[in-house]
């Protein structure tokens, strides 16, 4: 999903920056999973993070690079709490 002014959310930037997808399949439930982890954990430490990611499956990364990706996420949100990227548009 994009948001309202078609950009990228904080946390789909930080998989672009980061890296944290390879062959696409498990992106967008990771993208979801971290979505819901900050909306109740702003501030996860990277355990939380592991956990609140845990119930995905990436067959092609060491999950470095996601668990990468929605730290920068974090930063960028703590950093500019406008970059969270709401309201939102689920494109089909």
């Amino acid at each position: 999903y994009l948001n309202m002014s078609g950009r990228l959310s904080a946390i789909q930037r930080g998989f672009h920056e980061k890296h944290g997808s390879q062959c696409g399949f498990c992106t967008p439930g990771f993208i979801m999973a971290a979505e819901g982890l900050l909306r109740k954990n702003p501030n996860p430490t990277e355990n939380e993070i592991r956990r609140g990611l845990g119930s995905n499956i990436c067959r092609c990364t060491g999950y470095v690079k996601i668990i990468e990706a929605v730290q920068f996420a974090v930063e960028e949100m703590r950093e500019k709490p406008s970059s969270w990227g709401s309201p939102t548009v689920y494109m089909e």
